[in-house]
């Protein structure tokens, strides 16, 4: 019996031990990994930031943490601290725990539609055919590749836009190509099949036609309001981490199945 106990007694120890060694392991990690390195003090999400989150909040709310990392590893803009400069501006998009924290992620909040228009960008909107997406798979933060079905003014000029919108006969050529990728959505909503312009986007179940909005460059939002006012169809394709998507020449009818013979 004496020699039960002591067996007990000793993998009870043994295994405290074994616990405490994995603790100071861990501790001890960001010292060997910045170890011989120049490291820069930054900000790490403790927990997920939602979309909208200002400077402030971020202080306050017990967001952050700090943790020293090697400054060869870090993007350009990492924060190091949340400067009073950041109070006037939101998270554009959820930040998840463990994500570093950088100065691209903030935005100017737009009180009057709730959006959060990231620096140097602005926002515009437009009809998608996305019906096949469940609802919420498309929100604020969300990045895509935008495609865009119209009619060539010559069926082998695939280059010139007709400006008729999207054609359709036996004889009427039509294109799919990639407008642009790599754009964050920055609000979502259920257009109306009549809704010109600015004026307000009722939900019709009967279009399935999505209002996006759409943060953009001034050449990107030129290109965008240009295809829109030639017609044609736009649609969304969403880019997961390792998505590969670049603009080529896309597919008409007779490449759909392959090069044309």
């Amino acid at each position: 019996m004496n020699r039960r106990i002591i067996a007990v007694l000793a993998a009870v120890v043994l295994a405290a031990a074994g616990a405490g060694a994995v603790l100071l392991y861990v501790r001890s990690a960001d010292s060997r990994a910045v170890a011989g390195k120049q490291a820069r003090t930054v900000l790490i999400a403790e927990k997920q930031i939602p979309a909208g989150t200002n400077g402030r909040a971020l202080r306050a709310g017990g967001y952050l943490r700090q943790t020293r990392m090697p400054i060869e590893t870090l993007p350009e803009d990492t924060l190091t601290a949340v400067e009073p400069d950041l109070d006037a501006l939101v998270t554009t998009a959820t930040v998840q725990r463990g994500q570093l924290v950088l100065r691209t992620m903030f935005g100017t909040a737009v009180d009057r539609s709730g959006m959060a228009i990231p620096d140097g960008k602005l926002a515009i909107s437009a009809k998608v055919k996305s019906a096949v997406f469940g609802p919420g798979s498309v929100q604020a933060g969300t990045r895509v590749a935008i495609f865009y079905t119209y009619t060539p003014l010559e069926a082998d000029k695939i280059d010139d836009v007709s400006g008729s919108g999207l054609e359709r006969g036996r004889t009427t050529n039509s294109v799919t190509r990639v407008l642009m990728t790599d754009i964050e959505v920055i609000s979502v909503g259920v257009a109306a099949e009549d809704a010109v312009g600015d004026a307000p986007l009722p939900a019709t179940a009967s279009t399935g036609d999505v209002a996006m909005t759409f943060a953009l460059d001034q050449r990107q939002a030129e290109i965008l309001a240009h295809a829109t006012a030639l017609g044609g169809l736009l649609n969304v394709g969403l880019l997961g981490d390792s998505s590969d998507v670049s603009p080529d020449r896309g597919v008409d009818n007779g490449t759909l199945f392959g090069k044309a013979g």
